[in-house]
């Protein structure tokens, strides 16, 4: 009589499928939330989220088995990032906006038209959003990724805002180091950039100066040439 009872809970157990859901509440400083799927809210913790992924926020999409915990209440096990989203916080938009007025303020000192440097900076913002986004899903789904030299010429051309919004949304490449330096190198520069036209370029005449004087040190002017 027990055989076909286990046979029975065998074949339920077997049949116990990978759920889809998304991530409707998550308490990331306690380590549980809820996910929503098929119009029912499940517990899910921490501690049954696959290792070796991002920490979850709410919106994520996951894939889930259901199961009951210590309790006896139902929960999702075996919980399993499928794609990753993250919030732009209110923190993140205001540096962006203190980002942005330098370089803003600096297209009134230059010799194009105003509405010129903001709509570069728009489109290149655009297609680095797209990029973002696209190798995210690349990378999440194990296909070719988009070169990292790629993204950061985006960045270079004026799109790295849309980047910034984009690490920020896709969760990323915020956490490599060496992606990360170039990034935020190329932000600095384009501050820099924007300060040297506003100061009519001194700060580039003055590096060029002592690049100069350097150069005469190393190569006096007197010495005989071979």
């Amino acid at each position: 009589m027990n055989a076909p009872t286990n046979q029975t809970t065998a074949g339920h157990q077997g049949q116990e499928a990978q759920r889809k859901g998304r991530l409707a509440q998550w308490e990331d400083a306690r380590g549980f939330g809820w996910v929503q799927a098929e119009g029912l809210r499940i517990f899910a913790h921490i501690r049954d989220f696959e290792r070796g992924q991002p920490r979850p926020v709410a919106g994520d999409e996951v894939t889930f088995t259901t199961g009951v915990d210590v309790q006896g209440r139902a929960c999702a096990k075996r919980v399993r990032l499928v794609r990753t989203t993250g919030r732009i916080g209110v923190g993140a938009w205001l540096l962006l906006a203190a980002l942005l007025v330098l370089p803003l303020f600096s297209t009134e000192y230059l010799p194009l038209p105003k509405w010129e440097v903001p709509t570069v900076m728009a489109v290149a913002s655009a297609v680095a959003w797209i990029c973002y986004r696209s190798d995210k899903r690349r990378a999440e789904s194990r296909q070719w990724r988009i070169k990292e030299a790629r993204l950061h010429l985006i960045e270079l051309l004026g799109g790295w805002p849309g980047a910034f919004l984009a690490q920020r949304r896709f969760r990323h490449k915020t956490r490599k180091v060496s992606f990360q330096f170039i990034f935020i190198s190329i932000v600095i520069l384009h501050q820099l950039v924007a300060v040297d036209v506003i100061l009519g370029h001194a700060l580039s005449r003055r590096v060029l100066r002592e690049l100069s004087e350097v150069l005469e040190k190393k190569v006096p002017s007197g010495s005989p040439r071979s």
